[in-house]
């Protein structure tokens, strides 16, 4: 029996720490408890601040105007998290044990126009921590632009035969050693994909630790409705000859000039790939497949974003307005419900400040944002990443088996 809440209300939070990885190594099913949740969430949060407060370019990023006289920690909350959770930088919790989290590698599956816009998703991050701390990760090769279930085989074949892109940011494919255990963390479209693949393949949830959708577009979006609703009686066999330009009218930050960018181009699939966007797609998919993930025995970890229309980029400003009808903490692309999966094993675990792209990718080149504001990314990505390692660390789903 767990005495979790009598631990929480006398703030033993090293007894909560032990309490909760034994209850997940008995069942980890028992990710569903409310307390095991509201632990889990706040204890993500308490890392994150932790590790962003010793960042310098994102304090540099939170300070405010003139003589800021506030903690780091809370410096960091204000700017960077978004409702109650900002209140939390007094917590004062132990910080995260050292240990070895080399025993599973982090599988990244990157969303639409992945590869086409200025910089990968998680470019210097992922190299970073694993030149620094040995973690493994593999960015699978993400087709840019097909259905979900078709960029199934795309991860398929990441976690059978090590293909991936190149954790350096360039845009080359690369051959590593196949991965045994995984965590699988989605980015955008990558949600929705990882979601197909875990449906279309459940032989593959043995190997899969947890699964983490990272501003995941896993119930669709308003702006995909839009968009195909657009092109979707169009015949698309012309702009396929003139796919750089047609490409720019999703995103004027698409690259077209740089050689080798357009790859696998037999494989390309408009209409598809914002078909498995849309709302009603994505919403038929979760309520016919829902509890089945549920019963995978999976832990599934949600980040959503939020922002408004004045710190998005000048391209977004009319999608984040837009948005704000249905509900005013979007990130720019999703609304918050668009980003969760509504399933019991599913932890949200915080609400970002920042755009759609702010969390995931460097900073826009100057040569590549047209003129436009909010590109400069100071979301800190790396103490995100090093928080999900260590929670999931401390959770006892990171170590060997």
């Amino acid at each position: 029996m767990s005495n979790l809440e009598a631990l929480m209300n006398q703030k033993d939070y090293t007894g909560v720490i032990e309490d909760v990885r034994r209850l997940l190594k008995e069942d980890v099913q028992q990710v569903s408890d409310p307390l095991v949740k509201q632990w889990m969430a706040r204890r993500w949060r308490n890392l994150f601040l932790t590790e962003a407060a010793r960042d310098a370019k994102a304090l540099k990023a939170a300070k405010a105007p003139g003589r800021d006289r506030r903690a780091p920690r809370q410096k960091i909350a204000e700017r960077f998290l978004r409702g109650d959770s900002i209140l939390e930088w007094k917590d004062e919790m132990p910080e995260a044990a050292p240990g070895d989290y080399r025993h599973v590698t982090l599988v990244f599956c990157a969303g639409l126009l992945n590869g086409l816009l200025p910089d990968h998703a998680f470019r210097d991050e992922f190299l970073e921590l694993h030149q620094e701390k040995g973690w493994l990760f593999l960015r699978g090769d993400i087709h840019p632009m097909r259905g979900c279930e078709p960029n199934g085989e795309d991860i398929r074949v990441a976690l059978d035969q090590g293909q991936g892109m190149h954790l350096d940011g360039s845009r080359r494919t690369h051959k590593y050693k196949p991965p045994g255990d995984i965590v699988l963390m989605g980015y955008s479209k990558g949600g929705p994909d990882i979601l197909s693949f875990l449906v279309k393949y459940p032989e593959y949830r043995e190997r899969v630790r947890c699964a983490i959708m990272w501003a995941g577009a896993v119930g669709g979006s308003y702006t995909a409705d839009g968009i195909y609703d657009s092109i979707k009686d169009l015949d698309l066999a012309a702009a396929y000859q003139r796919l750089s330009d047609f490409l720019k009218l999703f995103s004027p930050f698409v690259q077209t000039r740089q050689k080798g960018i357009f790859r696998r181009l037999e494989e390309f699939d408009i209409k598809g790939a914002l078909r498995d966007l849309t709302t009603h797609v994505r919403g038929d998919f979760l309520k016919q497949h829902g509890k089945t993930l549920n019963e995978m025995g999976i832990p599934f970890f949600t980040f959503t974003a939020a922002t408004n229309f004045l710190r998005v980029p000048t391209f977004q400003m009319h999608d984040a307005i837009r948005l704000s009808k249905f509900d005013a903490n979007n990130d720019m692309q999703l609304t918050q419900a668009q980003a969760r999966i509504g399933i019991p094993m599913e932890t949200h675990l915080a609400t970002l400040h920042g755009h759609h792209w702010d969390v995931s990718y460097p900073p826009f080149p100057r040569a590549a944002r047209l003129g436009s504001p909010n590109l400069d990314h100071p979301f800190p990505r790396k103490a995100a990443i090093t928080a999900i390692f260590q929670l999931l660390g401390e959770l006892g789903l990171l170590e060997s088996r």
